[in-house]
This record gives structure tokens, C-alpha cells and sequence, in this order.
């Protein structure tokens, strides 16, 4: 086995740890709450990762961030998975023909997306069911959700971009 391979397995490797270390983070009870909300980390590695490592290897891992966010979460198993998978593709073809890949382009992919999820989320979980007072739960719950999982993407987003950067120059170094 040459060393490019080497190299790109090691870097794979580190991905998968970061993202398991994320989804400790994530579901660590008491870990990052403020009033109840706590933030969703795996979802902004994904979109990060889409950005830097384009469309494909960005679908695998939003595919698997999306499962993780469904293991703990109460819909249907896959939603979250097949949701993910389909946005960081989006994501990462938008940042190789159209947009710049910087904090402030993931920050609103993170926002859209945590948005979407949250909304179609609240739609299938409460309101197609027609309780009173429903509303409640999507201002209390799943826009505070949204704007904080958008508040912390500037760190997992830092921390994506020097995993990568750093094994783009070792690579480069070969």
C-alpha cells in the first residue's frame, strides 16, 4: 500500500472519530443546554465536510451524521439519514460551481438546512395532528434549536477546515 493511501485512510479515520466525538457531545445529557435547547453538532460536521470534500465523500458522511441524529431522534429510522445525504450533495456541488467556501456560506447551509429539518420534523411529529396550542412547541423548541445549532457551526466548521487543510498539505508534501 503507497502512502497516498495511507494518508487518505488515516484522514477518513479522523473524520469518523470527530464525528463520534461530536455525537458524544451532542447527546451527553446536561453537556451545552441553555434553557432546554440543546444544539445538534453531527449536522454541521456534515455540511462542513460537504463543503471541503465536495459532493460524494459530503453525502456518505451526511448520509451517516443524519443516522446518528436518527438513532436518538423519534421519526421514522433513515429521515434524518436520506435528508442529510441529499443536502450535503447539494451542498457540496453548490460550493464547487457557485458559492465560496467560507464560515458565513455554512453558517446559512447550516441554518436552511436545521430550518427544513426542523420544520418537517415538527410537521410529521405535531402539527399535522391538529393539538391546540402547537405553535408553542415549533417557537419554543425547534427555532431555538435552529439558531443554536447555527451559533456553534463556526466551530465545528474551524475544526473541519484543519482537519482538512492539514491533510491536504501532508499530501501535498508527498
Amino acid at each position: 500500500m503507497n502512502n497516498t493511501k495511507y494518508i487518505t485512510i488515516l484522514r477518513h479515520a479522523v473524520y469518523c472519530l470527530l464525528f463520534l466525538i461530536l455525537y458524544v457531545v451532542q447527546t451527553v445529557p446536561g453537556l451545552f443546554v441553555i434553557r432546554g435547547i440543546k444544539p445538534i453538532w453531527v449536522i454541521p460536521a456534515a455540511i462542513a465536510l460537504a463543503m471541503f470534500e465536495g459532493e460524494f465523500i459530503g453525502g456518505i458522511y451526511g448520509a451517516a451524521a443524519g443516522l446518528l441524529c436518527d438513532i436518538g431522534g423519534f421519526l421514522l429510522f433513515g429521515f434524518n439519514g436520506f435528508l442529510t445525504c441529499v443536502y450535503c450533495i447539494a451542498v457540496g456541488l453548490l460550493v464547487i460551481y457557485l458559492m465560496r467556501c467560507n464560515m458565513l456560506g455554512c453558517m446559512m447551509f447550516v441554518f436552511i438546512f436545521m430550518l427544513l429539518r426542523g420544520s418537517l420534523e415538527f410537521l410529521f411529529l405535531y402539527g399535522m395532528w391538529g393539538y391546540d396550542d402547537v405553535w408553542r412547541i415549533y417557537v419554543n423548541q425547534t427555532l431555538p434549536t435552529v439558531l443554536f445549532s447555527t451559533l456553534i457551526s463556526p466551530i465545528v466548521f474551524y475544526s473541519m477546515r484543519g482537519v482538512f487543510r492539514r491533510f491536504e498539505r501532508v499530501l501535498k508534501d508527498q
